[in-house]
This record gives C-alpha cells, structure tokens and sequence, in this order.
C-alpha cells in the first residue's frame, strides 16, 4: 500500500508539473491578449524549452501568435525582439500543425493565415520600395506560401508571383526572375511587359535563344503590341545583325504606329546595312520629319550622304583625264554639300558628340570652309579635354 500510494503521488506531481507547462503556454496567450509581448514571448519559450511541452503542438500555435503579433506591432522596441518574426511566425505555426496528430488546431491557425499573408505581402512591399529587393522576393513568397492553405480555397494570386519575379529581376537574381516571371506568364499575368521582361533576364544569362524564343512567343500573343515588336527588331538588329528579320518587323511596326520617328530610324539602320543606301536615306528623311530632333536620324543621314561622297571621290582619284576627273570631284562635292546641313543640325543637337565634330572638321576643310572648321577644331578639343578630365575625376 505503501509502494502504490508513493506511485500516485508521483503520477499526481507529473501530471501538476505538465499541467504548470501547459499553463505557461495558456499565460503566454493572457500576456498576448493584454498587448504585454515581452512578457508573452518569454513566457512561451519558456514552455518550448521544457520536455514537457516541447513537443506540445499548442506551444508553437501560441508561438506562432506571439511573433506575428510582434511583426505587426508598431512600437520600434517590440518589432526588435525577434529578427524575422513573420517568418518565424509562419515557421511555428507549421510545426503546430505537423505536431498536431489528431489535427485540432489546423482551423484556429487558419484564422490568422488571410492576416500573415497580408503581412508578408506589405512588407514584400516595403523591401522593395526600399530597394531591398532580395528581401522583397522572399517577403513574396513567403505570401505565396501562406497562400497555399486551403482557407484561400486554391485561388493563386497571380499579382504576387509576377511581383515575387520583379522584385527578383530588379536584385538580378536572373533565375528567380525566370522561375517566377514564366510561372505568370504561364497564368496569362503580367502582358507583354513580363515576356520582355523575360527576354532581359536570358540575356543577362546570356542565353539568347531563350530570349528570341520568348521575344517570339511574345509577339504570337500580342501581335499588335509596339514594345515587342521593338524588342524583336533590336534582337535582329544588334543580336543576330539580321537586317531582313529586323525589317519584317519595322514593317509591321510601321502598320500600327505609322508616325514612330524611331522606327523611320530603325528603317533606316537595317537597309543601309543591307547597302539599300538610297532607300536608307528616305527612311532617315521620314523619321526627321516626323521628329525634327531626333539625332541620331540626323547623324546617320548625314553620314551616309558624307560616305557616298568618300566614295565618289575615291572613284574620281582613278580617272586619268584631268577634265573628267573634275567633274567627277564637283559631283563628289555636291554630295558632300548635301550632307553638311544634317551634320550640323546633329551638332547643334549634341554640341559634345566626338564623331559628328570629327567628321565635319573633314567636311569643312573639304569644302574650304576655313574658319568654321578652324572653330569645330576648338570645340573638338575642348570636348576631348573635357572627357578626359572627366575620366581623371572618376578615378
């Protein structure tokens, strides 16, 4: 009788001393619910460290209510008591669950899921606007992750993916970027701007057939889009330098936007590379008239008009009869004549552009026209003194 009775006061003080465990998780709720968060959290680590409620799943669902509750808090010593009390947060009420054999708690968790995946999604938010972009990804899916319970009934949102890819892309974490923007793409989000978004994430890999791949698949959806069309003739132009290629698509550009000053520009670009030099002209023509200050329209225009007249002379120079050869030099300075105008509205355009003051400090002096040349001269070293000091101050 002894023995028995020393069996059931042993039974009886393990029982108070589980119970006293269990009533530290039960006040680590009371301190929560009277806004005392110091104190809660102390106290329900407190029953994490014990054996006997260490592997109590109410433990880590008080756990769990506790950190969230510190992230949203608004009073700077709270929110510095834990590093990463979302996460934490989300990572307690996991284990609640897992070590919840008989699922009872499942339901109650699920009544603080829809606020933690507000909570992450803000604060994804802010990590981005701070442009903490690695932390903005990972606040996003961490959102995605709460968003997979089933109290959000399988609805995925979308936004949040293509946000998760973005914040990604801007950090240059070129797989994440990947990973999450194909995934919107995949669910019909984010328009033409995720593919080319995508497109700058292979190149940046450097996996250009993905990026031609994508820029393609692209076009199939939104055909009328200006921005991939743009992209696919960039591509062309100075990834594959497949002038014809790039041309199939001005053209298609050109059939939605017939006033774009940059396709006129583009036109340009891949028919003198293709020596249709006459046709090249009259696209560079079209563009300055639809933007008189495009320069780079005014540079190339001036500069295939000034190479025609280089090559024009060059043929000159191989005439043996004197008076031929003349004529042959006036046409040469007619078309030379013919470039300067361009030449100089680019100038005047970027009074620092090196190449435009280079080739007009040759066009003058070809043309005799002394004192301007004598004046581009001045302004050509000034500009290259000005770049070189540039450089010096940069070092």
């Amino acid at each position: 009788m002894k023995k028995l009775g020393l069996l059931l006061i042993g039974a009886l003080l393990l029982s108070t001393l589980t119970y006293a465990q269990k009533g530290k998780v039960a006040a680590a709720l009371t301190y929560l619910d009277n806004g005392e968060l110091e104190k809660a959290l102390q106290t329900v680590e407190i029953a994490e460290k014990n054996p006997k409620t260490a592997n109590w799943y109410k433990t880590y669902y008080a756990k769990g209510r506790v950190l969230q509750a510190i992230a949203e808090s608004k009073d700077p010593k709270v929110k510095k008591l834990v590093e990463n009390p979302l996460v934490k947060a989300y990572e307690n009420y996991q284990k609640a669950i897992k070590l919840d054999e008989k699922h009872k708690i499942a339901k109650t968790i699920e009544i603080y899921l829809p606020m933690l995946n507000n909570d992450f999604i803000n604060m994804g938010v802010k990590a981005f606007q701070d442009q903490k972009f690695e932390d903005a990804m990972n606040a996003f899916e961490y959102a995605l992750k709460v968003g997979e319970d089933k109290v959000f009934g399988g609805v995925v949102d979308t936004s949040l993916i293509y946000n998760a890819g973005l914040a990604a892309y801007n950090g240059k974490l070129w797989d994440k970027s990947i990973q999450h923007i194909s995934k919107a793409i995949d669910m019909n989000y984010g328009g033409s701007a995720a593919y080319i978004l995508l497109k700058n994430a292979y190149m940046e890999k450097g996996d250009t057939l993905a990026a031609k791949k994508t820029l393609q698949e692209g076009f199939d959806k939104y055909p009328t889009d200006k921005n991939i069309i743009f992209e696919l003739i960039n591509y062309y132009l100075l990834i594959e330098n497949d002038s014809q290629a790039a041309l199939d698509y001005i053209r298609k550009g050109l059939e939605k936007d017939p006033e774009n000053a940059s396709l006129y520009f583009a036109e340009g670009l891949a028919l003198d590379k293709i020596g249709k030099h006459q046709e090249a002209i009259k696209a560079y023509k079209e563009s300055i008239s639809r933007d008189s200050t495009f320069l780079n329209s005014y540079y190339n225009l001036g500069a295939l008009i000034f190479n025609d007249g280089v090559n024009m002379f060059n043929e000159c120079n191989k005439i043996m009869d004197n008076d031929k050869f003349k004529a042959c030099v006036a046409q040469a300075d007619e078309k030379f004549k013919e470039s300067l105008p361009y030449l100089e509205r680019a100038h005047e355009l970027d009074p620092k552009e090196i190449n435009t003051m280079e080739t007009l400090k040759v066009l003058y002096y070809r043309l005799h026209m002394y004192d301007k040349r004598d004046q581009i001269v001045k302004e050509l070293e000034a500009a290259k003194n000005s770049a070189g000091t540039g450089g010096e101050e940069k070092k």
